[in-house]
């Protein structure tokens, strides 16, 4: 039994390690760990986010357990800043029923995968209505799937929107 015990313990201990350090890419729905990429300063300006052939980013998101959480989603930029939204089944608020939203809630600390370079970032929600409208018609002259949503003018929200911003340097 003990045997079994400490085999199960060393298998368990492994596919931690494999997935802290190593990563598993997300695809699609299906999340991902660590995300693999050349690490790259911030861009003076974010508006290559608006080139169509930018579909889908990844975002890799810190736990508290040591082993990191990546999504894929979509992204858009206005006003200077980078923005991803994160839909919900039903009206709520941030961080409303997604675990990754619950993550960066507690752990604002991120990297942003874009066409294979990774960015230091943190990413906080959208919470002034001004900045949310500005984020939401980027969104929508990017994407028909969110087109049809501003031309709907939605008022009862099923989806977040998070502002993507440099990380403050520890003084």
């Amino acid at each position: 039994m003990k045997k079994v015990l400490l085999g199960v313990v060393v298998l368990l201990v492994s596919v931690w390690i494999y997935a802290a350090f190593v990563g598993i890419e997300p695809k699609d729905r299906r999340a991902g760990t660590r995300l693999s990429g050349d690490a790259v300063a911030l861009p003076e300006s974010w508006t290559f986010l608006q080139d169509p052939a930018i579909a889908e980013v990844q975002l890799e998101t810190q736990p508290w357990f040591g082993v990191p959480f990546s999504v894929t989603t979509v992204i858009t930029e206005a006003g200077g800043n980078p923005y991803l939204p994160s839909l919900y089944d039903d009206v709520m608020a941030f961080p409303g029923s997604k675990y990754w939203n619950k993550v960066v809630a507690a752990n604002p600390q991120v990297r942003l995968r874009v066409a294979g370079s990774l960015y230091e970032m943190a990413i906080y929600p959208v919470t002034d209505p001004v900045e949310f409208e500005r984020a939401f018609r980027a969104l929508g002259k990017k994407y028909p799937f969110w087109a049809k949503k501003v031309a709907a003018n939605e008022t009862q929200h099923q989806f977040a929107l998070l502002r993507l911003q440099p990380r403050m340097q520890p003084r």
